[in-house]
């Protein structure tokens, strides 16, 4: 196992609490991360993960699907 990756993505379209949760419950399900926090006031999620195991661009794929933009805040 490779060291985990930190990203920190700016994302759009969070409304609610609820929104941040629905992008944490989805992403925390995926494999290779690790650990995830959305703070839609900030607009911004963290992510961490294996990028053996799952890319920077997979994780901004599975926010689009969940009717989310992401970009990486770097």
């Amino acid at each position: 196992m490779s060291e985990t990756t930190q990203v920190k993505l700016a994302t759009t379209g969070m409304h609610c609490p609820s929104c941040a949760m629905l992008i944490e419950m989805t992403l925390k399900k995926e494999a290779g991360v690790t650990d995830v926090k959305a703070d839609y006031p900030a607009g911004l999620t963290d992510v961490s993960y294996d990028p053996d195991v799952i890319s920077e661009a997979d994780i901004i794929a599975k926010i689009a699907d969940l009717g989310y933009k992401a970009s990486s805040s770097k």
